[in-house]
């Protein structure tokens, strides 16, 4: 059993795209759950949905680019290349103009202080259009959405509240490892040759082909990146990039 509301951060967003309208970017790696998540936004809520991913560490590109970073990010907590909560942490080290709000369909008591220490602004069911709705909204509006939960008069136990920063005093204050923080300084063109080196041990020319650009570029990419992380070998690249998203 819980309860949710929004609580004022004294800080009110005034985002907004060209359309007039906000913009959420959505990441779960269930394909059927990110369809019904951009209907609850869209239909039920207004908001534009300018990308909705299965990748964490696409989302992670995304939110560090100005042109495609959301108002409000939608994360789900478990995924398979990258935890949502890992996802927060490294968009909250980088900046505190996106909101964070994190989803999912297990028990809240379980993640919500988890996803607070990861730089959330709160975490909802997915099981709740309503309230994911409010809680967008909420979010996007400068607030956070706490969760009360883990007791009342039929389980005989005392409440769990936990509240949550602003996305300003968590940026301040939340915790990342050097790797994090190395990862989150990469460019979404830099991720993705990261990410492709480390998960397909590819030579150049065949990641040139998945990204569908010249093998010169995906080099230059990889010096960038080598340089930002502070490697010098595909060896060290990948010890970091483990550290970096498992730690």
């Amino acid at each position: 059993m819980s309860t949710q509301s929004a609580f004022p951060s004294g800080r009110t967003s005034t985002k907004a795209n060209a359309t007039g309208k906000r913009t959420v970017g959505i990441v779960d790696n269930d394909p059927f759950t990110l369809s019904a998540l951009r209907d609850v936004v869209e239909r039920m809520l207004g908001y534009r949905v300018c990308w909705a991913e299965r990748s964490a560490i696409t989302a992670l590109g995304l939110c560090g680019d100005p042109a495609t970073a959301p108002d409000v990010l939608l994360t789900d907590v478990m995924m398979p290349d990258m935890s949502g909560l890992t996802l927060c942490r490294l968009v909250r080290s980088r900046t505190a103009d996106i909101p964070v709000l994190a989803i999912t369909s297990y028990n809240l008591d379980v993640y919500a202080a988890k996803a607070r220490d990861a730089g959330a602004q709160g975490i909802v069911n997915k099981d709740d259009p309503a309230v994911i709705t409010a809680a967008i909204s909420a979010v996007a509006n400068g607030m956070t959405w706490p969760y009360r939960g883990g007791g009342g008069s039929d389980g005989g136990r005392a409440w769990t509240t936990v509240t949550f920063p602003t996305a300003t005093q968590a940026h301040a204050r939340v915790s990342v490892s050097d790797a994090q923080r190395a990862i989150a300084s990469l460019t979404a063109r830099e991720l993705e040759v990261v990410r492709l080196t480390c998960e397909t041990l590819a030579p150049f020319g065949d990641i040139a082909v998945r990204l569908d650009c010249a093998e010169s570029t995906v080099k230059t990419l990889a010096r960038r990146a080598y340089r930002k992380l502070g490697v010098t070998s595909r060896r060290e690249l990948m010890a970091l990039w483990a550290e970096g998203l498992l730690s």
